[in-house]
């Protein structure tokens, strides 16, 4: 599976349709999160963590002013990727669809990470051994290798 191709007019979209597929319900699942009750779901602190995790006041006054732009981009990187993968977009990426690919692709990831107990490298380790994320386990290795690859892609020489 190569996700990506460069090419000379720029780097192209090349995942199988079956990759496509299953990328596009997870990015169909992160917009509903996304247009979701954030304030009940744990995903929220992955995405929009404290600026001040010692000062709830500044963390809060800080969320006041960020947390609406900071959803629209990640929307706005969800949708720009779904339409990638579902056709409405075609040819090379623009950098704007490329780093609302990395961004889309980390906010997938984090939400993962958050489903499954990861945060830190310990964590990340165990979770190989517990039951409860099989199969979502192997989604979070996969687009972080769609991830890799694209970064890859990326900075290879034209």
């Amino acid at each position: 599976m190569i996700p990506f191709v460069r090419r000379p007019d720029g780097v192209h979209l090349a995942m199988s349709e079956g990759e496509r597929a299953v990328l596009a319900s997870l990015t169909e699942q992160l917009q509903q999160v996304l247009g979701g009750d954030l304030a009940s779901d744990p995903v929220a602190g992955r995405m929009f963590p404290d600026a001040y995790p010692s000062d709830t006041e500044a963390s809060e006054e800080f969320r006041r002013y960020t947390q609406a732009d900071l959803l629209t981009q990640k929307t706005a990187n969800a949708d720009t990727v779904h339409d990638w993968l579902t056709g409405a977009r075609d040819g090379a990426l623009t950098q704007q669809d490329e780093q609302a690919w990395l961004r889309c692709l980390t906010d997938l990831r984090l939400t993962i990470a958050e489903r499954l107990g990861i945060v830190d490298a310990e964590t990340e380790e165990s979770s190989y051994a517990g039951d409860a994320g099989v199969g979502l386990r192997d989604v979070y290795d996969w687009l972080g290798y769609v991830q890799e690859h694209l970064v890859t892609t990326l900075t290879s020489p034209h």
